[in-house]
């Protein structure tokens, strides 16, 4: 069955052979206070389902804070037991800031996590083993 996610992501998303959950956080410029908001809305629809995903963020055209970075942390680490594979694509610099969060947070297996600055090359490392 084919629903959207709160972010208005077709979950699954069907893609070369496999799918995967997408999660738009991207455009929203400043606006921390309507991406923080869209965070727990996400995650409640990841939690409350049983179901393992393999997820793709999006991240693009967001102003990454220091206080978004680690807001995007925790809600990987909250999320994390519902992740299989988790890419993260977005600009350059804020890829950096995300990797460093992510990586001293330690949420998740360095086979399970993968930052880029190209969509589509996120979504074929997430629907292949």
């Amino acid at each position: 069955m084919i629903t959207k996610s709160p972010s208005g992501a077709l979950s699954p998303y069907y893609y070369k052979g496999g799918s995967f959950h997408g999660i738009h956080y991207g455009s929203y410029f400043d606006d921390s206070e309507g991406l923080l908001s869209m965070i727990g809305r996400e995650e409640a629809f990841i939690l409350k389902s049983p179901q393992k995903r393999r997820i793709l963020i999006d991240l693009y055209e967001t102003d990454l804070t220091k206080e978004l970075t680690e807001a995007i942390a925790e809600h990987i680490e909250k999320i994390k037991p519902r992740i299989v594979k988790l890419a993260i694509t977005t600009e350059k610099r804020s890829l950096r800031k995300l990797q460093k969060a992510l990586h001293k947070k330690a949420a998740l297996n360095s086979g399970q996590l993968y930052f880029c600055t190209d969509m589509e090359e996120a979504k074929t490392w997430l629907v292949h083993d």
